[in-house]
């Protein structure tokens, strides 16, 4: 129960402390009654070229992942409540992944919104474990990591634009497999949620042409663990048991200022840049093309497969950097917009682990593009946009 307790009271605080920044920030001129309607906010975003260009703008879905898509257009306009439903489907020489996530998001003013997405996703993969083992297919599905967004426009015609968010660990991340005797757990890219809170600022910025328009954004991301309530990892009961009274802050904390889970897998801190092309010269659609580089700030570390053994090494397919290029059609219409978009991920070819597993120190080196893996991955992405209100 405290489990679940700490991540919806740790995003109620986001929550509050959001409205709280609106409320004191929300633009009032002189004589205007606090009584002035959400709507007459709403419908002067109007007023803006690109009002709901997507990406951190006044209609975005609140910043691309790591597939570099993100929805470029007019989006809809008119709403106070949006509802946005962009899957995205991934696949592999080895490996295939459904991303269903639902941003509900609420305009508090014109150059405001606060949003919040609820994922569901469906993984499948190749695992294995040890070069000397076999490999096993492994299938996992259902609610991932929640997460909520807040971005506030800035400039005359909104073209800055800042975003803060935060992530809940709501996913599980301990789905195990096998028999009863020799449960393993399943590696944490089959796995449903990361165990992490994650922490992210993005800054973004959008120039009119003829045309079309020009966005760049560039992010930051923290993830950190918290068991502020219980103050010990939440597994020294059950899969941990043999670590109780160990002193260590890996099982005994209430904060932890890194992206380590309870299990052992580490995420670092990342750094990412995007920028995209809109045009809009074909009547009713706006296509887009862009290109996406990121590249964590660190070393990767996963949880050993062994159930009961807190045992976690480097990543052997960690990636120095990743690039995707982008391109997306969106077929406008004021009130039920329609986003479809391809990914083609790019990356560095992986170190394999020196004669000491624990050394990070061959992962962490850059190298060039993995061209065998060039052209076997692609993500593909189709959505909507819809308003209640």
């Amino acid at each position: 129960m405290k489990a679940l307790l700490q991540p919806i009271l740790s995003g109620f605080l986001a929550l509050t402390l959001g409205l709280g920044f609106w409320w004191f920030t929300a633009p009032q001129s002189q004589g205007e009654s606090s009584s002035t309607t959400l709507a007459q906010w709403a419908n002067a975003s109007a007023l803006s070229p690109w009002a709901s260009v997507g990406g951190c703008g006044a209609g975005g879905s609140g910043g691309g992942g790591g597939d570099g898509i993100q929805w470029v257009g007019q989006g809809v306009s008119g709403g106070l409540v949006n509802l946005e439903v962009l899957p995205r489907f991934g696949a592999g020489q080895n490996f295939s992944s459904l991303s269903i996530p639902m941003r509900v998001s609420f305009k508090p003013s014109w150059n405001m919104d606060l949003g919040i997405s609820v994922p569901f996703v469906s993984k499948s993969g190749e695992v294995q474990y040890r070069s000397n083992q076999s490999p096993n297919d492994r299938t996992t599905g259902g609610t991932g990591d929640i997460s909520t967004d807040f971005t506030m426009n800035l400039g005359p015609s909104a073209q800055y634009g800042i975003t803060l968010g935060l992530s809940l660990p709501t996913g599980q991340y301990d789905i195990q497999r096998g028999p009863d005797a020799g449960k393993e757990y399943l590696p944490g890219s089959l796995q449903k949620g990361s165990g992490l809170y994650g922490s992210s600022l993005a800054l973004s910025y959008s120039r009119d042409v003829d045309n079309g328009i020009w966005i760049y954004n560039v992010s930051y991301s923290m993830p950190f663990n918290s068991h502020w309530i219980s103050g010990k990892n939440e597994f020294m009961a059950s899969a941990l048991s043999a670590y109780q009274n160990v002193d260590s802050r890996r099982f005994y904390y209430d904060w932890k200022f890194y992206g380590e889970n309870d299990l052992g897998d580490y995420t670092p801190p990342s750094l990412s840049f995007a920028t995209h092309y809109g045009y809009r010269g074909v009547p009713g659609m706006v296509h887009s093309f862009g290109l996406a580089m990121s590249a964590p700030l660190g070393v990767a570390w996963i949880r050993s497969e062994k159930v009961g053994q807190y045992d976690p090494r480097p990543d052997p397919d960690h990636k120095a950097w990743s690039v995707a290029l982008v391109y997306g059609a969106e077929f406008s219409r004021d009130d039920f917009p329609v986003f479809v978009a391809f990914s083609l991920p790019i990356h560095d070819k992986s170190n394999a682990p020196g004669a000491n597993e624990y050394d990070p120190k061959p992962m962490s080196k850059w190298d060039g593009p993995d061209w065998k893996d060039v052209a076997q991955q692609w993500v593909a992405a189709l959505g909507f946009k819809t308003s209640f209100w």
